[in-house]
């Protein structure tokens, strides 16, 4: 499903190019990000395996309009097209949206194709999805070469029923990927705005964005906080071993630590560093927070009580971060802020999520 960004307004839909490898997947999504402007596209980023030329994943998020006043981003992945990247694969898929399936038209290649929209069918499958409920295009490519099969041969296998919109490509020449890409985001937009539920109620965007009351509010009515930012908040000094998650899956690790300050205007400052390392890349993070109150949340029908602290920064160039430490006992301290592809969130290892 797509990925609601609250913090920025956007939404987030995720398409991913699927097929055998050197099959052209990573060929499509270099020659779009070339033609795109760059004001409307964000930077290719490639994760290169040792054993494969092709891109382990590719990133491009293009600028396609909005939905009940949010705009709406298209991500764009290819995955490893050898066997013995079946992982990667699955993981990719995650939250997929929209698929391309691009095929590689060779004679030769024919059953790499059939073997690599079965694998396409299983992954989903792990993830209780089916390609009844996932827009998905057959991109026909590499139509130039001599050894091509014919069309209707390369339908029989792939597309017998003709469920899938379909394009021949010459993916190294642009032939083909604009209007596959047009297809696969019109389908993806249409199943977005039917099925779109973004709850614009007050409270769940406070809840989301630790947005600060505004002056007057009933603190009863935004879910039990009781203190107002600015206010002296209790001391907390805490240090903690942290896994980092994206969309549910462990991607790194690292420590956290939280000390408190007192500001000059007497209002309570809590400095927030960590140092980590996320997708191998060693990273480290400094903020000041504010206290904005009490938080309470139900975990496994318990009810926990925290201090939930948060910055003011709203750039891009600093996403905002909120800060939740549970209270009683050892603290424990859990993070949440934005990523490129959905929220990172931050936690003890070994535990579950309660955000």
């Amino acid at each position: 499903m797509p990925n609601i960004n609250y913090a920025f307004r956007e939404i987030a839909c995720k398409i991913v190019y699927y097929g055998p490898g050197f099959g052209g997947k990573t060929t499509n999504l270099q020659f779009v990000h070339s033609n795109v402007p760059e004001k409307h596209r964000g930077q290719l980023v490639s994760l290169a395996t040792e054993q494969d030329q092709t891109l382990f994943f590719d990133f491009l998020p293009l600028d396609v309009g909005d939905v009940k006043g949010f705009k709406t981003k298209f991500q764009l992945y290819t995955v490893p097209g050898q066997v013995f990247y079946n992982a990667t694969r699955k993981l990719v898929l995650r939250g997929v949206d929209g698929i391309v399936f691009v095929a590689d038209s060779q004679a030769d290649r024919l059953q790499d194709n059939i073997e690599s929209f079965r694998n396409l069918q299983d992954n989903l499958r792990e993830y209780g999805l089916s390609l009844d409920r996932i827009p998905l295009v057959m991109q026909y490519n590499k139509r130039d070469l001599p050894n091509a099969m014919p069309l209707e041969e390369l339908r029989q296998y792939l597309n017998p029923e003709g469920r899938f919109a379909e394009f021949e490509a010459v993916a190294t020449e642009g032939i083909g990927v604009r209007e596959t890409l047009r297809e696969v985001a019109s389908q993806v937009l249409t199943v977005l705005k039917e099925n779109a539920n973004i709850i614009m109620d007050e409270t769940i965007i406070g809840e989301r964005l630790g947005v600060l009351p505004t002056a007057g509010e009933d603190d009863e009515q935004k879910g039990g906080r009781s203190h107002r930012a600015g206010e002296r908040g209790p001391s907390i000094e805490t240090s903690q071993i942290s896994r980092w998650h994206w969309r549910g899956i462990a991607v790194g690790s690292g420590t956290v630590a939280i000390t408190t300050i007192e500001a000059e205007d007497g209002s309570t400052v809590y400095n927030f560093v960590a140092d980590y390392r996320i997708f191998g890349i060693k990273k480290n993070m400094s903020r000041q927070l504010k206290y904005i109150g009490e938080d309470r949340r139900e975990f496994f029908g318990i009810e926990h009580s925290y201090h939930y602290l948060r910055d003011t920064v709203t750039s891009r160039e600093s996403v905002p971060i909120s800060v939740y430490v549970e209270k009683g006992g050892i603290p424990r301290v859990y993070v949440i802020y934005p990523g490129i592809a959905g929220d990172i969130k931050v936690g003890p290892p070994g535990e579950a999520m309660p955000f």
